[in-house]
């Protein structure tokens, strides 16, 4: 039926896609499963009022509602059976979606449409006759087999991306209050770290000429490099001027403004391209600070975010090899709260007396960054000495600074041109690019133990900067504004992958 009108048409309407839907998911799985190739375009899975079903590419357009646009694309990073309770979901809710749209545009009346739910709710939904029917039997029986109805849900539940659950919040009041509640909350947040291992990258496209207002943020796996979706900019126009502090957990730190200054400090959450402004009042001290440092950090106590900046007041400037350089001087510390929207001033804790606002990195709980300057002991005979350097980490949770000292290795003539701190597996790691090209990779081996410092790979490679490091061993440097390279450092392998292979 091309175009039903009755709530008897739209019940038939229903039944019969719905069919399609299940003969897909049980009788057909193997086919489907197939079909759903990661290295497609966005796929959907659609289904017919005659019982039948396809995979296909959206059309142009479509009057009815569309399904869920590129299951395919998460197939490979979840197993078999919650990667096809994750498409039942959507076919479940796709199909009240096309029961709804055409009760609205058939202006169905309250009584119409409280027997048409009623009709279709009365049968079981897709998502119950794959987790505990068909599909489900093929598998061997677990724990999980014989378990209620609505704890089978919050497991499919759990592993389903954030923008997809702030749909279903509004299925019902129990999924709204299974979603809500910090107990997902926090299992939701260890399925994703135990998935982790495939990176994604945020690849920003932007015309050569500034003033034209085109540019795109695309999410691009980091081992294929292919496109997983695009995002809405941060704004209408970047205007050059923004820096990505950190990323934790799905969410970003951004700095807005230029390099030492800033407009405005922002946390974005891009998977559903939410955005908050942190408060300005402890910021005015900063606008007029000669510098500031900025880091982020996740306090697991607390289940919370933290932003903590150190902030430089004005001195005098000295200069170091041709550089201009602020003087030492106590700075301050402000830290601000996720939870409680609020800056808070952390008289009892002395930051260092100056420091690189290179990159960082948050691991144990701590923010980690590598300092170079005047050693900690505050001597002002000791100036910008590289040999002076050291890893700064700032206890999130406590609020306290600790300090760790580098390799003796990197503390002599031949100081590397760049030391960046990394995460290799769960230690802390330092990466170091000399003149030379000749790249290092010092991993400690016992955490906060200065003397188990090891060096485990040297390498030879250009790059611009050092985007990521896998767990399995794989780096992710940008090349020439170009391109992406990776190497793993383990089978000494280099892959090169240009951004315009990738165009979005």
């Amino acid at each position: 039926m091309s175009n039903p009108r009755t709530v008897e048409d739209v019940i038939q309407d229903f039944k019969g896609r719905r069919a399609g839907m299940i003969k897909a998911l049980t009788k057909d799985v193997d086919e489907f499963y197939h079909l759903c190739d990661p290295n497609n375009l966005n796929l959907c899975l659609y289904a017919f009022p005659n019982q039948q079903w396809e995979v296909n590419l959206p059309p142009p357009s479509s009057d009815l509602p569309e399904p869920r646009l590129g299951i395919n694309f998460v197939r490979d990073s979840m197993t078999k059976h919650d990667w096809l309770s994750m498409v039942a979901l959507h076919s479940d809710a796709w199909l009240y979606a096309i029961a709804s749209y055409y009760a609205a545009k058939y202006k169905f009346d309250r009584a119409d449409r409280k027997r048409l739910f009623n009709k279709i709710t009365d049968v079981s939904s897709i998502c119950e006759l794959v987790v505990g029917g068909k599909t489900a039997r093929k598998r061997p029986k677990t724990e999980a087999d014989g378990l209620p109805e609505d704890i089978l849900v919050e497991e499919v539940l759990s592993k389903l991306p954030v923008r997809d659950l702030l749909k279903y919040r509004s299925v019902s009041k129990l999924w709204r209050s299974l979603i809500d509640g910090p107990e997902f909350v926090s299992t939701h947040l260890q399925n994703y770290k135990n998935n982790s291992e495939v990176c994604h990258l945020l690849v920003l496209y932007r015309p050569a000429r500034s003033w034209l207002r085109d540019e795109r943020i695309l999410v691009r796996r980091g081992d294929t490099f292919r496109k997983v979706t695009e995002l809405q900019c941060l704004y209408d126009h970047f205007e050059g001027a923004y820096e990505m502090i950190s990323y934790i957990n799905g969410l970003l730190l951004v700095k807005k403004g230029k390099s030492r200054g800033f407009r405005e400090i922002i946390l974005w959450n891009p998977s559903i391209n939410s955005t908050l402004s942190l408060p300005n009042p402890m910021l005015e001290a900063m606008k007029e600070a000669t510098y500031f440092v900025l880091g982020f950090g996740y306090d697991a106590s607390r289940n919370d975010y933290k932003v903590i900046a150190i902030i430089y007041p004005h001195a005098e400037i000295k200069y170091y090899f041709g550089e201009r350089y602020r003087a030492t001087i106590p700075g301050l510390v402000q830290v601000y709260t996720l939870g409680t929207n609020s800056w808070s001033s952390n008289l009892g804790v002395s930051p260092p007396p100056y420091w690189s606002a290179g990159q960082q990195v948050f691991l144990n709980g701590a923010i980690h960054w590598i300092n170079f300057g005047p050693n900690v002991t505050n001597d002002a005979d000791s100036w910008f000495k590289e040999k002076d350097s050291h890893i700064v980490s700032f206890d999130v949770e406590n609020e306290v600074f600790k300090y760790f000292d580098l390799p003796k290795a990197l503390k002599t003539d031949d100081e590397p041109k760049e030391k960046f701190p990394t995460v290799l597996g769960r230690s802390l790691a330092v990466f170091c690019a000399h003149y030379q090209l000749r790249n290092d990779i010092w991993v400690m081996g016992e955490y906060g133990v200065s003397k188990s410092w090891s060096k485990c790979y040297t390498f030879t490679l250009q790059f611009d900067k050092l985007l990521h490091f896998k767990t399995n061993g794989e780096l992710l440097f940008a090349v020439d504004g170009k391109g992406i390279k990776s190497y793993d450092v383990r089978r000494e392998r280099v892959n090169k992958r240009p951004l315009e292979s990738t165009k979005p």
